[in-house]
């Protein structure tokens, strides 16, 4: 068992606090950034959060286009954070490298798996931090560690250079403190669309009814200030597709995209090389492997429905509200139950963008006994510059 395992540690990998010059001018001048360890950055290995990965891998020739983009704005890289092992977690905790330090509820998890990323930016150590999202990796950290956290478009920031997990579903998203912060940084890596004038005002009946009541009741000062600016809410279920019972169909199909994708990934690998891995780490990969040709099609078949369906709901601006994140986020060390019941309960309705390929963002906008708990708005494909100028009108004075 690793020493570290279990242990509350610095977001930061101790040998990656390498800094590096942004461009001498640029709009993201004076700002600091780090870089989740799944993503390149030139002279350095990309570990993806596995000891024996990071052992037998060279470093980077180049930086990822993400990356460079935010240099040549004039923003300094700080260093690489901690992930959970190839990105494939949302509980925040790395058996190799420790549990990163949330500061936001000291003694709680940030949440995974770009833990690392939440972590630093919660502490202040940085201004602002790249993570990826896949399942809710950056969503759910953002939730657990008090921040902004926006999981983008799928295809509008560039994932190359970035370790792929489950490539139809993968995202490159970011954490800042502040929502104009969050603008900035998307002001470059979005490269900037007028966005369309908000519609309607959804919210997700059925994605609240799963989560534990006292979390609406947090959120509703957040709901409320939203309806101020898009007008009354409409309740729906947004989960109500023919021939779907209910949101526990949408986990399952979103455990066959992800699953099969992210075996095809790294499961080869992981056969071939047997290194040490966390608790359940490589059965999920497994898992993910015995997932039969039929199966994989029924659900790609059913994942096209969703899409659909999603997107005649917000064609007109409509933005949605979901909870970012199904709880509070528990202790270090909690029971495994506890934890399984968070992955099961944020399946059934954070499946909802990934499988759309849709933006949606998290707002530190709620708490619960003095434990953030944030606000998710889903939008439209491709209006992600709609939620971050909401994010920044719902944060501005009265």
């Amino acid at each position: 068992m690793s020493e570290l395992f279990g242990q509350e540690v610095s977001g930061f990998l101790d040998d990656a606090r390498v800094s590096v010059d942004g461009a001498a001018e640029g709009p993201l001048q004076g700002l600091t950034f780090a870089v989740k360890d799944i993503i390149d950055v030139a002279g350095q290995v990309t570990g993806c959060g596995n000891a024996e990965w990071r052992r037998t891998h060279d470093a980077a020739q180049a930086n990822a286009p993400v990356v460079q983009l935010l240099l040549d704005a004039g923003a300094t890289m700080a260093g690489k954070t901690i992930t959970e092992e190839f990105a494939y977690g949302m509980i925040g905790e790395n058996f190799h490298y420790g549990t990163p330090r949330n500061a936001a509820a000291p003694g709680r998890i940030p949440g995974g798996s770009s833990s690392g990323s939440a972590s630093v930016v919660a502490a202040g150590e940085v201004d602002f931090a790249l993570g990826t999202d896949t399942g809710g990796s950056v969503r759910v950290p953002a939730s657990f560690c008090g921040l902004y956290g926006l999981r983008p478009t799928h295809g509008r920031v560039p994932t190359g250079g970035i370790m792929p997990l489950a490539p139809s579903l993968d995202t490159c998203g970011w954490f800042a403190r502040d929502p104009d912060t969050m603008k900035r940084v998307g002001a470059v890596l979005l490269d900037w669309r007028q966005p369309p004038s908000p519609g309607r005002f959804l919210v997700a009946r059925d994605a609240f009814g799963v989560v534990d009541p006292t979390l609406r009741d947090a959120l509703a000062p957040a709901l409320a200030r939203a309806a101020e600016i898009l007008g009354a809410p409409q309740e729906i279920d947004a989960g109500a597709l023919h021939g779907m019972n209910d949101l526990g169909d949408w986990a399952q199909v979103m455990q066959v995209v992800r699953g099969s994708e992210g075996a095809g990934s790294h499961l080869a690998w992981i056969e071939a090389t047997d290194p040490v891995m966390g608790p359940g780490f490589r059965e999920r990969f497994e898992a993910g492997g015995r997932y039969t040709r039929e199966e994989i099609a029924a659900a790609m078949a059913t994942r096209a429905r969703i899409e659909g369906h999603l997107d005649a709901l917000l064609d007109d601006g409509a933005v949605m509200a979901v909870p970012a994140a199904p709880s509070v986020p528990p202790p270090v060390r909690s029971p495994e139950s506890v934890f399984d019941t968070l992955r099961n309960t944020n399946e059934r309705y954070n499946s909802m963008a990934p499988l759309a390929r849709l933006p949606q963002i998290s707002l530190p906008l709620g708490e619960v006994d003095g434990l953030p708990i944030g606000l998710g708005l889903i939008a439209a494909h491709g209006n992600d510059e709609l939620l971050l100028d909401l994010a920044v009108a719902m944060g501005a004075p009265r």
